[in-house]
C-alpha cells in the first residue's frame, strides 16, 4: 500500500517536532529515547509557551511515537539476522526480504492514522503565533540536518 505525500509530510513533521523541535541540542545528554522525549517535551513546553492542556497533547504524540518505536523494534535483532543470513546465500530470497519489509509496512499503516490524530491534535491546539513559531523551529531543524547530512 502506497502512503500519501500528506501522510509522509505529516509522519515526517511529527518524527522532527518529537526529535528536534527544540531549537539547539545543547543542553541534551544522550539517554533512553523516553529521557530524549521528555527532554524535547520540556523543551518545546518552554520554547512554545505551551499551557497544561497543550503539553498534555504534546505528551501524547510523544507516548505515541515512544510506542511504535518500541513496536518497530521489538524484532530488530530477528530482522537483523535474517536479512544478514539471506546475504550470505548465493541467491537473495526476495520473498522473505518482501514479507520483512511488507511487515514494517503494515505497523506503519495501521499506527500512522493514530499519530496523526496525537499531532493534529496537538497542532490544533496551538495558537498562531504558537504554530509559526513551531513552524520556525521545524523548518531550522530541517535545514541543519540536511547541512549536517549533505555530502
Amino acid at each position: 500500500m502506497k502512503l500519501g505525500k500528506r501522510t509522509i509530510i505529516l509522519i515526517t513533521s511529527g518524527v522532527l517536532l518529537i526529535g528536534g523541535v527544540a531549537a539547539c541540542k545543547r543542553g541534551m545528554h544522550h539517554g533512553s529515547a523516553e529521557e530524549r522525549g521528555e527532554w524535547v517535551v520540556e523543551k518545546a513546553s518552554k520554547k512554545l509557551e505551551l499551557n497544561a492542556d497543550q503539553k498534555s497533547k504534546l505528551v501524547e504524540v510523544k507516548n505515541e511515537f515512544l510506542d511504535v518505536r518500541k513496536t518497530m523494534r521489538s524484532d530488530r535483532d530477528q530482522t537483523r539476522a535474517d536479512v544478514l543470513d539471506m546475504l550470505k546465500q548465493p541467491t537473495l530470497d526476495r520473498e522473505k526480504m518482501n514479507s520483512i519489509v511488507s511487515q514494517k509496512i503494515a505497523t506503519i499503516n495501521t499506527r500512522s492514522p493514530v499519530i496523526i490524530d496525537a499531532i493534529g491534535n496537538f497542532y490544533d491546539s496551538l495558537d498562531a503565533s504558537q504554530r509559526a513559531e513551531l513552524s520556525e523551529l521545524i523548518e531550522d531543524k530541517m535545514e541543519r540536518h540536511a547541512k549536517r547530512h549533505s555530502h
